[in-house]
């Protein structure tokens, strides 16, 4: 009877301890640079990455540069103005993602 309950005990914590949150540390936005191009004929441009990491151990450390090249790759002819920087992170069980997006404006 006592080992039953222990048993019941032990699945309910672990059901409940399985729980996903998420979080948004940081938004930055950039300025515009004055420009002689009217900015509604820009294009939004935009480049996510993500990092994920278990007990705190990670294998990807360039993400927020391969989010930026990523941005500057979608404009190759052109420049990004309003660039816009979002930093989450998605928790799960031992393990989080940290996640990157940007966007901005592509003026040609």
């Amino acid at each position: 009877m006592l080992r039953a309950f222990a048993l019941r005990c032990a699945f309910i914590f672990a059901l409940f301890s399985t729980g996903c949150t998420h979080s948004i540390h940081i938004a930055n936005v950039s300025d515009f640079a004055p420009t002689y191009k009217e900015y509604s004929k820009g294009e939004l441009v935009k480049a996510k990455s993500e990092q994920f990491a278990v007990m705190g151990f990670v294998t990807e450390t360039n993400y927020v540069d391969n989010a930026y090249k990523k941005l500057m790759a979608s404009c190759p002819n052109g420049t990004i103005q309003g660039i816009t920087t979002q930093y989450s992170t998605s928790h799960g069980f031992l393990s989080w993602t940290n996640i990157i997006e940007m966007q901005g404006l592509c003026i040609r």
